[in-house]
């Protein structure tokens, strides 16, 4: 989910997300010590599988190695 700050200001990075899976994932860099940048999926789609068999949305980007 998109969050603004308090004062409703934009916020930008990482900082823009909130909820269960912005959470899970700091608690998981931490624990790991990586960085990581959270992105919306670029076509805003969870992922179906299209006529010619390639898929779109987050399944189509993790088949196509883009994230």
């Amino acid at each position: 989910m998109l969050a603004k700050s308090e004062e409703g200001h934009e916020l930008t990075g990482n900082d823009r997300f909130e909820g269960f899976c912005a959470d899970l994932a700091d608690a998981l860099a931490q624990k790991l010590e990586i960085s990581y940048n959270l992105r919306p999926v670029i076509d805003n789609k969870y992922g179906a599988e299209m006529p010619n068999g390639s898929w779109n949305g987050m399944v189509g980007e993790l088949i196509r190695k883009v994230v």
